[in-house]
């Protein structure tokens, strides 16, 4: 099947990031850095509802970034639905679609669903050959290690490889560690040893330094961009040696600005009213972690309507 990215490319993509990745910062990053592929967050599948997918959802999985390959993310099992939410997701001409198996939050670790899938580990080959059966472009995974045991992956991984997926994205810490510790790229390097698939890095590249690093210690054939994406916007171009070195200061805090500025023209447009978009705005600066710019984006936090703020990052601009 045909993966989202010319064959010949590493691929840097940006990661399926929940209450992050909607439509519009997907549409901001597509037209300015080009990651070579972006992710929706995770379509939820709601079984024992009259639809079992939300009209939000649908919205968010039908609308392409640019020209820039987007992959549809779903979580869940078999039992509750997974199969019959991607039919109505390819019978509306969605391409690509990942599965969720990483996710480290709530009931998805203690459910079919997510981290949670390790738990039962029999039932992955038979949803994922189902969803090939069903997936006219490529069927990936997104997963962690396991949720306590870090080389739980290795069990599942002759799993993957039967029902004919076409990529696998390691995030590699287990489900337990959430956000904590650091990335285990020494697994990330024998699973790319391992394992048939393609294997996407993730986790912990916050930096072009760190990208280089990760890519020649585990020789994977691409990586993706989470965290460090939305602290460092142009960290696509840095690592494609397109841009210097992240800045500091004034001019550190300009490009956040000119970035932050349309990620909010981008949300006036989707989210109603300013309470709703600059509840989003707020969540996405808690991902902008720097000391040195702390006071300038508090001050952002602090503002009450949307014309504020963009007013206040276009006098960054001038």
């Amino acid at each position: 099947m045909p993966l989202p990215w010319p064959e010949d490319t590493l691929p840097v993509m940006l990661a399926p990031m929940q209450g992050l990745t909607n439509r519009g910062i997907r549409d901001v990053f597509a037209n300015t850095v080009r990651p070579d592929v972006v992710f929706t967050e995770f379509v939820r599948v709601k079984p024992r509802s009259k639809r079992l997918i939300t009209q939000a959802d649908l919205v968010e999985a039908c609308t392409p970034s640019a020209d820039v390959p987007l992959v549809v993310q779903v979580i869940g099992s078999a039992e509750d639905g997974v199969v019959e939410a991607t039919r109505e997701l390819v019978a509306r001409g969605v391409q690509h679609i990942n599965v969720n198996m990483g996710c480290p939050f709530g009931r998805m670790t203690s459910v079919l669903a997510g981290g949670g899938m390790f738990k039962h580990p029999e039932t992955i080959e038979p949803m994922l050959a189902q969803l090939r059966a069903l997936v006219p472009g490529s069927l990936s995974v997104k997963t962690r290690l396991g949720i306590e045991d870090p080389r739980k992956i290795f069990e599942v991984l002759p799993a993957f490889e039967s029902a004919g997926v076409d990529f696998m994205i390691i995030h590699s810490r287990t489900v337990k560690q959430k956000y904590t510790g650091g990335a285990d790229h020494d697994l990330t390097r024998e699973l790319v040893e391992t394992s048939a698939l393609p294997v996407i890095a993730n986790g912990d590249v916050c930096d072009e330094g760190r990208a280089a690093q990760v890519m020649a210690h585990t020789n994977a054939a691409g990586l993706m961009l989470g965290r460090g994406a939305i602290s460092d916007p142009r960290l696509f171009e840095r690592i494609r040696g397109k841009a210097p070195a992240r800045p500091s200061g004034q001019a550190r805090r300009c490009e956040l600005a000119a970035h932050l500025f349309e990620v909010l023209r981008a949300y006036e447009g989707l989210f109603c009213g300013d309470a709703q978009v600059l509840s989003k705005f707020r969540q996405l600066l808690v991902h902008v972690p720097d000391p040195e710019l702390g006071r300038w984006i508090k001050g952002l936090k602090k503002k009450k309507r949307a014309t504020e703020v963009l007013n206040a990052l276009a006098a960054d601009l001038a």
